[in-house]
């Protein structure tokens, strides 16, 4: 038999239950609500911030443009408005410097130095000063055209250029890259060559990958890629692939001024390092040393010791190197060599992309440019160029783990002692010369005033009130006044001992010094705060390679900068970049290559395949010849009129036979700039003159002396110089292609 137990409550209980359950359903809303009003006070609040953030930009533009601040002569202004990510490194050097920033820009009057990030063509109202960007730079770092020069070059010069990789140009080249690839099977070459995937304007280790198959290779309709064969035989520390970041600041280019910076960085991989297979052909962490890549790997060392991390100062490398018995001297030698070279190949396209920017007789400014050579060490350290960079990163912070899924920027001091002399000193490489002949003088900070012990007599300080009581008596004032001073003393003698200083004190002395250095440098400066100062060469970390060291031996690798004068001079038109056919056929007939079998329809025919063969490089589908194409059409006509088994010799022979014929001043890279095509036709005549036949024999032999030849600025003979003349009447130059005349001329 089960028994069941019934538990009622009484009516109280149900009451006091009921009420408790009902608080705490209270309680949880009144908690949801305050969860609710905390969310929306913090929205606010980031919304308010967010406003006043945006009007104290506008106000601080406004001020700007109504009320331009008047600024002294000899401080330099620099334009940091385009300078994006590059901008924390800026102010931290022209704080330094004691230069003038303008973040929102300049209307009013020009800065001297302007620093674009990425492309010259960021900001192009520019008439005067320096900019950090030379034109057409991005193009002419990009994979596909910086592999191309160095190519040409190797052409040239087979012993000078070897330290790259073997290189096709995806898809044009396809077939002869599959070529390679079957011949290194029929040989049954082992190990088996890996090939490594570079998209032609991928940046940031985006879309790298490795092949041992052409079938492997992704084709995309719309982007073109560098395929080089992968250097798997590296030298390693600690197991693991790494890549030197070297700095280079081209400073002028004309004269050619190159600058290494002798500090850099090194960028290791996360993967211990093995030779590729198929297993691990996909670990990007093992083949990559892209610090954006490595960077999101867990395995990441973010150490700030020296000798320590996955990202390491180029000094310490070089050190511990050293350390290992390896000549570092000769390695740095070496490192110097490869990039005078590689900036030799490229200056003639530099010179090409800025006569279009920057045209001969128009006022522009300067351009400089800080660029980033990626090198790998092979296992006898041999320097290999991977690629440059036309806009390396100079960002002095770091993206970091401080909990689980949240990333912040801090700083990062490695990056900072690197980044932060290469900025100061090309800033003070491009300054103004007149402005750098002066400093800030040095403000004395104020004293303070002491009390003396010896003198009793205490003045009240500054905005203190002292309050009298008006129904106290004389006698009662004098004592409360010797208290006061008494209290005052012993307070003063206390303080005067650093034994026995107080803390708080310090620190309101210090806040007090730190206003007054704030109120000193906000407050505008004047010329008489400048001083002349001695122009003594200090320590930089810029190092000047070229012309100082290399210029001598490497003064033959400059022989396509005189074509590169010679197709300027062939352009007739300012700022044009391609040569059309006209133009093509009037070089030829002026450098007189019809005297070596050239002929107009030869000519014609080598413009028309050349410019067949170029016309991927030509997006906007214009006409006329690009520089590339000039070089190969040169190069054919110099096979077939000046052939020699040594093409270095070949070359050197057109060129100065062109150059003869010109009469192109290449010794120092200046050249005549010719005038505008309408401005030829319009002042170069013809020494012939045209007029109808049915004049020319009504002519007297009287009127015909006094015709002026030469054309519009000739001088008409005295009748004592007169000379007897015959008629050409062989000579009938024709219009549209008949004979409607006939001419008179000297024979």
């Amino acid at each position: 038999m089960t028994m069941r137990y019934s538990f009622s409550l009484n009516p109280e209980e149900r009451r006091q239950k009921r009420s408790v359950s009902t608080q705490k359903h209270r309680d949880l809303k009144e908690l949801k609500d305050d969860v609710n009003k905390t969310i929306e006070i913090r929205k606010e609040l980031l919304i308010s911030e967010r406003r006043n953030a945006h009007q104290r930009k506008e106000k601080i533009r406004i001020c700007q443009e109504l009320r331009p601040l008047a600024l002294p002569r000899h401080v330099v202004t620099i334009d940091t408005s385009k300078s994006r990510s590059n901008m924390d490194v800026l102010r931290m050097c022209a704080r330094k410097l004691g230069w003038k920033e303008f973040p929102l820009g300049r209307k009013d009057q020009s800065c001297d130095i302007y620093w674009n990030a990425v492309h010259f063509e960021e900001n192009l109202d520019i008439s005067s000063g320096k900019v950090s960007k030379f034109p057409g730079m991005h193009e002419i770092c990009s994979k596909i055209t910086l592999f191309r020069c160095l190519d040409r070059m190797r052409e040239l010069f087979p012993d000078e250029y070897n330290f790259y990789p073997k290189s096709w140009y995806l898809p044009t080249q396809f077939h002869e890259f599959a070529y390679e690839i079957k011949q290194h099977r029929n040989q049954r070459t082992r190990p088996k060559p890996t090939y490594i995937v570079k998209p032609d304007d991928g940046t940031q280790g985006e879309g790298i990958y490795l092949i041992r198959d052409p079938q492997e290779y992704i084709v995309q309709s719309n982007r073109c890629h560098v395929i080089q064969e992968y250097l798997s035989n590296v030298y390693l520390i600690d197991k693991f692939k790494f890549d030197l970041r070297v700095y280079v600041v081209i400073t002028n280019l004309e004269p050619l001024q190159i600058h290494i910076c002798k500090e850099g960085l090194v960028r290791f991989s996360t993967i211990p390092y093995e030779n590729p297979t198929h297993r691990n052909i996909h670990e990007t962490y093992m083949h990559l040393t892209n610090y954006s890549l490595n960077k999101r790997s867990s395995m990441f060392n973010r150490s700030d010791k020296e000798d320590e991390g996955s990202k390491r100062k180029l000094s310490s490398v070089l050190r511990k190197l050293s350390q290992q018995g390896h000549d570092t001297q000769a390695l740095w030698n070496n490192l110097e060599r490869l990039i005078c070279k590689t900036i030799l190949a490229i200056v003639p396209e530099m010179k090409v992309e800025y006569q279009s920017a920057l045209p001969a007789g128009k006022p522009g400014p300067s351009c400089f440019q800080i660029l980033g050579f990626d090198i790998l060490l092979m296992k006898n350290l041999k320097p290999m160029l991977l690629e440059v960079n036309s806009s390396p990163s100079l960002r002095i912070d770091c993206e970091q783990e401080t909990s689980p899924g949240v990333m912040e920027y801090v700083q990062s001091l490695k990056d900072e002692e690197v980044k932060c002399p290469l900025v100061r000193d090309t800033l003070l490489y491009v300054a103004p010369p007149h402005k750098m002949k002066y400093r800030r003088k040095k403000r004395k900070p104020k004293k303070k005033q002491e009390l003396k012990s010896e003198n009793l007599h205490l003045r009240p300080r500054r905005g203190t009130i002292i309050i009298i009581n008006a129904d106290e008596s004389d006698e009662e004032k004098r004592v409360r006044d010797i208290t006061q001073r008494m209290s005052d003393i012993e307070r003063f003698n206390r303080n005067s001992s650093p034994e026995c200083k107080d803390e708080d004190q310090t620190e309101k002395e210090e806040k007090s010094d730190c206003e007054d250095d704030a109120k000193t440098r906000t407050s505008e400066d004047s010329d008489s705060d400048y001083e002349i100062v001695d122009k003594t060469p200090k320590e930089t970390c810029l190092k000047l390679i070229y012309p100082d060291l290399y210029e001598d031996d490497y003064e033959e690798l400059r022989m396509l900068e005189k074509l590169a004068a010679i197709f300027i001079q062939t352009l007739g038109i300012r700022g044009a970049q391609r040569i059309g056919p006209t133009a093509f056929r009037t070089f030829s007939r002026k450098c007189r290559l019809n005297r070596h079998g050239m002929t107009n329809a030869a000519i014609d025919i080598l413009f028309i395949d050349m410019q067949r063969k170029w016309e991927h490089l030509n997006p906007e589908r214009t006409t006329g010849l690009c520089f590339q194409g000039f070089l190969d059409a040169c190069y054919e006509i110099a096979r077939r009129t000046f052939f020699s088994q040594d093409k270095f010799e070949m070359m050197d022979s057109f060129i100065n036979y062109c150059k003869s014929n010109l009469q192109v001043s290449t010794t120092t890279g200046e050249h005549s700039q010719l005038p505008k095509l309408r401005d030829r036709r319009l002042y170069q005549r013809s020494p012939y003159f045209y007029m109808p036949k049915n004049s020319f024999l009504h002519l007297t032999s009287e009127t015909i002396y006094n015709l002026p030849i030469g054309g519009r600025n000739c001088k008409l003979p005295s009748s004592s110089e007169i000379q007897p003349r015959r008629l050409s009447l062989g000579k009938l130059h024709t219009r549209h292609g008949r004979k409607s005349g006939m001419s008179y001329g000297e024979e």
